[in-house]
């Protein structure tokens, strides 16, 4: 059961990361294009921005569980040469459950400002004026993935301080 948990993690953290790095793409495009149409055609802009600022939010938030499953976040590898193998497992399991408190409670927050801002039908108040439950529900889903990420993390590394006993 915890193998089919860890790879379904490690398959949403990649299909995310890909997301992530559509998102990415589309704001460098949509970028391009409010060049041209600002300083080219000398239209007004209304949409571009605030629609990069909600992409690179959703690319942050959501591309982060593919970044946790590359180890591509900060690491204390030179605080690791001084301890054993093992201790380094303890203290990386330490870590790891600091990281999903705190993510268990971005999780509780996302959700309460998503339902909250998805109920009230607010919006971001411009011209455009797109609900604000969007952008906010990238947090959560990002929230969701991470917590996720860092359960099967802990499972790995409880399995890993088991070899050693």
């Amino acid at each position: 059961m915890t193998d089919k948990f860890i790879k379904l993690t490690n398959w949403l953290a990649k299909a995310c990361g890909i997301f992530a790095a559509g998102c990415l793409f589309l704001s460098i495009v949509i970028i391009t294009e409010l060049v041209f149409e600002r300083y080219l055609f000398k239209n007004a802009i209304t949409w571009q921005t605030e629609l990069v600022t909600m992409l690179l939010v959703a690319s942050t938030f959501i591309g982060s569980a593919y970044v946790l499953s590359e180890k591509g976040h900060v690491n204390m590898e030179y605080l690791y040469t001084f301890l054993s193998e093992k201790n380094v497992t303890k203290l990386k399991i330490f870590t790891d459950s600091l990281c999903l408190i705190f993510f268990l409670i971005l999780f509780y927050v996302s959700y309460e400002i998503t339902y909250e801002a998805f109920v009230k039908n607010y919006n971001t108040g411009t011209v455009w004026g797109p609900p604000l439950w969007i952008p906010y529900s990238s947090m959560l889903i990002g929230a969701t993935l991470m917590t996720m990420s860092y359960i099967s993390e802990l499972i790995l590394h409880v399995r890993k301080l088991k070899e050693f006993k």
